[in-house]
C-alpha cells in the first residue's frame, strides 16, 4: 500500500471520527430537554459535553495544521450552532469594580460537607465556618449542614454564635440521630418566613422553600441538595483510575457503577426538578432565587427544568469553567445560583478554597 493510500485512509478515519464528535457535541448541547426517564443516553451525553468540546477543538487545530478548509468549516459551524450552550457553560465576563450599594444583595451557596466534621473554637477555628463569617454575604444557603449534640464537636449553639452576623436562620432537618442533625440551612441578614421542606422522597437529599424580606421586597428562595450519585470512595477511586489509565479494563470496572448508580440518580433528579419547577411557577412573589448543589451540570435535564425562565448567575457574570466539585477528577460545575430576570447578576465567583469537597459559589444580585 502506497503512502498516498495510507494518508487517504488516515484522513478518512479522522473525518468519520470528527463528524461523529460534531454530531454528539450538538446533541449534547440541545438534548437536555429530554427527561432521563424517557432516554438516559442524553443525560450521560450531557456529562460529556466539555470532553466533546475539547475533542472538537483538537480536530479544528488538526485541520488548520494540514490546511483542510472544508473540515475547518464543519467544526466552526458546530461552534456557531452551539454558541448559546457554550457561552453558558464556559462564560467569560469582565469583573465589575464598582458594585452598586443600594438594592444589591450578596448571595453565597456552599455545600459544606458537614463542616468537614471539625469543631469550631476560638483557638482552632473551623475554616468553613470562618469563611462564611467573613464572606459578607447577605444570604447564605448551606447544603450538607451537619451539627452535633455533643460539645466535643460542632454544635448548633457554637455555629450560631460564630455566625451571629446572621440573626435570621432556618434549618430544615433531612435526617437525624441521637448525635447528629443533618440537613439544609439558610442564614440571612434579612427576615425569613414561611420556611418548609419541598416534599419528595429521598434518603438524605432535599429542598426547602423560604420567603425572605429584602428591604420590603419579597424573595422566594429555594435551597437544594438534589439526588446525589451516592458514589462510595471505592467508586470514586475506580473513576480516578479510569481517568488516569483509560482502557477497556478500567472501563469495565467503572461500567457497573455507571449502570447501577448514575442512571437511577438522573431519574430521581428529574422528578425532583419537576417538583421544584412547579413551586417556582406557583410563587406569587416577584423575585425568585434558587441555590444549591444540583449534582448536575449546566447542560442537564435537572438544571434546564429548574431554570425555566430564570437566569444562571455564573453563565451571566462568571468566567471560565467554574468547576465546583474538587475531588476525584469530577471536574464539573454542579453548584448553581439561579434568579429571576428582574435581578442582575454581578461578579459570580467560584471561590477556590478547598475546605470542603465543593467550592463555594457567590455573586452580587442587583434587584430592580
Amino acid at each position: 500500500m502506497t503512502a498516498r493510500a495510507l494518508k487517504t485512509i488516515f484522513n478518512s478515519f479522522f473525518v468519520i471520527i470528527n463528524l461523529l464528535v460534531v454530531v454528539l457535541f450538538v446533541m449534547a448541547a440541545f438534548l437536555d430537554r429530554i427527561a432521563p426517564d424517557q432516554n438516559l443516553f442524553f443525560s450521560y451525553l450531557g456529562l460529556g459535553f466539555p470532553i466533546l468540546f475539547f475533542l472538537n477543538i483538537c480536530f479544528l487545530l488538526w485541520w488548520i495544521l494540514i490546511g483542510e478548509w472544508r473540515f475547518i468549516f464543519i467544526s466552526l459551524v458546530s461552534f456557531v450552532v452551539c454558541w448559546n450552550p457554550l457561552s453558558g457553560y464556559f462564560p467569560f465576563h469582565g469583573r465589575v469594580k464598582d458594585i452598586p450599594e443600594e438594592n444589591t444583595l450578596k448571595v453565597l451557596t456552599y455545600n459544606v460537607m458537614g463542616f468537614a466534621y471539625k469543631d469550631h473554637t476560638k483557638d482552632v477555628p473551623n475554616e468553613i465556618v470562618r469563611y462564611i463569617a467573613e464572606s459578607g454575604a447577605g444570604i447564605v444557603c448551606l447544603q450538607e449542614y451537619v451539627v452535633h449534640t455533643s460539645d466535643k464537636f460542632l454544635t448548633a449553639k457554637k455555629l450560631n454564635a460564630a455566625l451571629s452576623m446572621y440573626p435570621y436562620r432556618s434549618v430544615i432537618n433531612l435526617k437525624s440521630s441521637s448525635s447528629q442533625i443533618w440537613g439544609l440551612a439558610v442564614y440571612s441578614k434579612y427576615p425569613i418566613s414561611k420556611s418548609k421542606r419541598i416534599p419528595y422522597e429521598s434518603i438524605s437529599n432535599g429542598s426547602s422553600i423560604h420567603e425572605i424580606n429584602f428591604k420590603g421586597k419579597k424573595i422566594t428562595l429555594i435551597n437544594n441538595h438534589l439526588e446525589s450519585f451516592k458514589l462510595t470512595m471505592e467508586d470514586k477511586n475506580r473513576y480516578s483510575e479510569f481517568i488516569k489509565n483509560a482502557g477497556s479494563e478500567t472501563f469495565d470496572n467503572l461500567k457497573g457503577t455507571i449502570q447501577q448508580k448514575l442512571g437511577p440518580a438522573f431519574v430521581k433528579r428529574a422528578e425532583q426538578a419537576r417538583l421544584i419547577a412547579e413551586k417556582i411557577d406557583k410563587t406569587t412573589n416577584a423575585y425568585v432565587l434558587v441555590c444549591g448543589d444540583f449534582n448536575d451540570t449546566p447542560i442537564s435535564y435537572a438544571h434546564h427544568t429548574i431554570q425555566g425562565p430564570l437566569l444562571d448567575a455564573f453563565s451571566e457574570s462568571g468566567r471560565g469553567f467554574g468547576i465546583t466539585y474538587n475531588e476525584n477528577f469530577f471536574w464539573f460545575r454542579i453548584d448553581h445560583i439561579l434568579y429571576s430576570p428582574n435581578m442582575r447578576s454581578l461578579n459570580c465567583t467560584v471561590d477556590k478554597v478547598k475546605y470542603s469537597d465543593h467550592y463555594p459559589v457567590w455573586c452580587y444580585l442587583e434587584i430592580e
